[in-house]
């Protein structure tokens, strides 16, 4: 790859409703109820009626087609509000993507059309307790029968679990002279007989985010449903899962940039010797350094978002993006946590949340 190639940091979407709505409606909520687990589905049927949750169905059906850097934009603006929220929407789009990119021409088309008609959700259920993403050893078994698949197995640590109108599923296939093809990817609805939820999960963060269980007992589906080759599962889950760990990135670079925005407002209020906080020479050199490795971040990703966008393979770009990312959110949280004294052990203060 031609490491002088300019990073396009540009988004044709509009943001200005999303900056607005983040900082007016989603960020409040969120700090209402830190602990609670019950997602708030007004904030996501807004966002859908403004065409952000379904915003990468191709322009053919209604859609704006959204590139990856358009994506990363958008996950940065909801985790600068809510991680939860940003989650939720990465989690919908990773579900979504993979029959954009892999169904067969009607099915998508049956798809695209159904989900720019009413708002949903989506799911990605790949994870099990047992092997948890180690796909080629995955359970879920989806065996052929007349005129489709049954589906059998169960997924765990499913975002959006509970409330998900389509689910993109990955099962080994077995044909029906008993012939193991392999894992492969499949499109299920939410609401299809043999669909089952299990309890929202306790997690220590995210928590507006929901995370669960999906049952599948003999659950059938037609044999259009099957997406993209029999056994090509794991080619399915390698594209979509590399292209999500940009929006990861951008995750991270959202959640750094609302630790430093709250640490500023805080230091600039707070005085120490005679002058604000944010004067000190210290501090502002922690600052500094915690600012510039957030921009770091952020270059990474538009770096690995626009190389998906130009049609190449950006597993390294996105790897580092999505490594680099965490660690910096990992930082940037944890001293710009301590800045604030006492006051950063609590919940009821953001910064600690």
């Amino acid at each position: 790859m031609n490491g002088l190639r300019a990073v396009n940091l540009d988004t044709e979407l509009d943001l200005t409703w999303l900056r607005q709505y983040v900082n007016e409606v989603i960020a409040p909520e969120n700090a209402r109820d830190p602990e609670g687990q019950k997602i708030n589905f007004a904030i996501y049927e807004e966002l859908y009626k403004q065409g952000i949750m379904q915003v990468v169905t191709p322009k053919e059906f209604g859609g704006k087609e959204a590139s990856v850097i358009d994506l990363c934009w958008i996950v940065r603006e909801l985790g600068y509000g809510s991680a939860s929220a940003a989650a939720t929407f990465i989690g919908n789009m990773l579900g979504y993507s993979a029959p954009i990119l892999y169904a067969s021409p009607s099915l998508k088309e049956k798809i695209c059309r159904d989900y720019m008609s009413k708002y949903s959700l989506w799911s990605f259920a790949m994870t099990e307790g047992e092997t948890g993403s180690d796909l080629i050893n995955t359970r879920t078994v989806a065996r052929e029968v007349k005129g489709g698949f049954e589906i059998t197995g169960e997924k765990n640590f499913i975002t959006n679990a509970t409330y998900s109108s389509h689910i993109t599923v990955f099962a080994r296939l077995i044909d029906k002279n008993g012939k193991d093809l392999g894992v492969s990817c499949f499109y299920i609805r939410g609401d299809n007989p043999g669909v089952e939820r299990g309890p929202i999960m306790d997690k220590i963060g995210w928590k507006k985010a929901n995370t669960g269980t999906i049952y599948f007992n003999k659950a059938f589906i037609p044999s259009e449903n099957l997406l993209g080759e029999p056994g090509g599962g794991l080619r399915i889950l390698t594209h979509c899962l590399n292209r999500s760990k940009t929006l990861l990135g951008a995750l991270g670079v959202g959640i750094a940039m609302k630790a430093l925005h709250l640490t500023q407002e805080r230091l600039l209020d707070t005085e120490r010797y005679g002058k604000p906080l944010l004067d000190q020479g210290a501090i502002r050199h922690l600052l500094a350094r915690l600012h510039t490795k957030t921009e770091a971040a952020w270059l990474l990703t538009c770096r690995a978002a626009a190389t998906w966008d130009e049609g190449l393979p950006a597993v390294k770009e996105a790897s580092m993006a999505k490594l680099f990312s965490g660690a910096t959110a990992s930082e940037v949280t944890t001293q710009t946590m301590e800045l604030f004294g006492a006051r950063g052990f609590f919940n009821e203060y953001e910064i600690a949340r």
